[in-house]
């Protein structure tokens, strides 16, 4: 009933059943007060967490984490049992970061493989096989050029130039 919850003297006189029955008023049981502060504690493995969420615009988040906990780990001294996770974006991008780790040698590898198996040759596939590491170079000289920082996008298009450049190697 949202009528008997207008203020803090109705959650007072809020009644509880006791073991035997009886109803006791809450404010018999505990002390109810109104104050500031967290609206939820939430946990993780059974420890208090606080997130902080912030916003980035023109830079990479991943030189904003490296300069913040840089900037934290001079500043600040966390007491024992106290510790910082970074989560969201920047979480995201070491995660997708290990998968390219996988990810471009294999298709470097399979691209090899494949140029093998269709000429029968190990020397014309090492020859079309050398176009890869100068696309690789004009793709960082392009990166550098418009100032971007390599992300994961920028990893899954360098896999799409190494096609590109292996098949105008073929051609």
């Amino acid at each position: 009933m949202q009528q008997n919850r207008q203020n803090i003297d109705d959650i007072k006189n809020l009644y509880i059943s006791a073991p035997s029955g009886k109803q006791i008023p809450l404010e018999q049981l505990a002390s109810v007060e109104f104050k500031s502060g967290l609206n939820q504690i939430q946990r993780d493995d059974a420890k208090r967490r606080i997130a902080v969420g912030f916003n980035i615009r023109g830079r990479d988040v991943e030189s904003i984490v490296k300069e913040m906990d840089t900037e934290i780990n001079q500043q600040i001294k966390l007491a024992p049992g106290y510790f910082l996770t970074y989560g969201g974006s920047f979480k995201n991008l070491k995660e997708a970061k290990t998968r390219l780790m996988i990810a471009v040698p294999a298709s470097l590898i399979l691209i090899f493989l494949l140029l093998y198996f269709t000429f029968h040759s190990f020397r014309q596939a090492l020859l079309i096989y050398t176009a890869i590491p100068l696309s690789a170079i004009g793709g960082i000289f392009a990166l550098w050029l418009r100032g971007m920082p390599f992300s994961i996008s920028a990893g899954v298009g360098f896999i799409a130039l190494f096609g590109v450049a292996v098949l105008n190697g073929i051609v």
